[in-house]
């Protein structure tokens, strides 16, 4: 009776011990946070406690298309030495790093005034882009996706069309995009050929890449032109 029972916790400790080896190994812990938010007193005074809550604010304000923008850090600490230095990196990581800002962005000067409650800064953003252009990026999740976009975009015969794409891998490249708005040409009827598809990436290395396409539509065949005889 005793081996029994012995045998019965042995194998009730292997099973606990298993089952905690598995969890351990599955667990996976996701807590959405937002990295900014707005004063409550005034909506347009962004505010962030973190170095990524101050480049999502800054994102923030470059997909708006705003030219003016205020940001309050509470509780900061610095990643850089200090705030001042971290609002310069955050500014660097957005206007070249970041795929909106390395395409819209020409530079951000900023401000940084310090109370006894939080560092404010004051921050001027000018553009490469108009803020139509800015909004009218489309985000798709991989470079796979342009094509199915670009079906619904050619017939109305665009100068151009943008993409902001999230997983862009190394066998993606401009000459794939360049693919893909011939293979959606073909697809549909009554098209024009196009004379050259021009395709820019920003910016040049990166997970998350935006691609501008800009196409060059060949002029119309005069109706006359099938009746000339020399």
């Amino acid at each position: 009776m005793k081996r029994i029972l012995c045998l019965f916790l042995l194998a009730a400790l292997l099973l606990t011990t298993g089952c905690s080896s598995l969890l351990e190994r599955s667990y996976a812990s996701i807590t959405p946070h937002r990295q900014f938010s707005d004063e409550k007193e005034n909506p347009s005074i962004l505010r962030a406690e973190t170095y990524q809550g101050l480049v999502s604010a800054l994102l923030y304000l470059v997909g708006k298309g705003e030219e003016d923008g205020v940001i309050r850090l509470y509780q900061y600490v610095s990643v850089t030495g200090s705030a001042a230095s971290d609002v310069d990196a955050a500014c660097l990581e957005v206007s070249q790093e970041d795929p909106l800002g390395a395409y819209a962005v020409d530079y951000i000067k900023y401000d940084v005034d310090q109370s006894a409650s939080y560092y404010q800064i004051a921050v001027t953003l000018a553009y490469t882009r108009s803020r139509e252009e800015i909004r009218s990026v489309i985000s798709v999740t991989s470079s796979s996706a342009i094509q199915r976009e670009l079906l619904t975009i050619l017939p109305n015969r665009p100068d151009q069309a943008v993409f902001r794409i999230s997983y862009f891998t190394q066998e993606d490249s401009a000459e794939g995009i360049r693919q893909a708005v011939e293979n959606a040409c073909a697809q549909i009827e009554n098209l024009p050929p196009l004379s050259d598809i021009q395709v820019q990436l920003y910016p040049d290395s990166g997970q998350q890449r935006l691609a501008e396409i800009r196409f060059l539509w060949a002029p119309p065949t005069p109706a006359w032109a099938g009746n000339v005889n020399f």
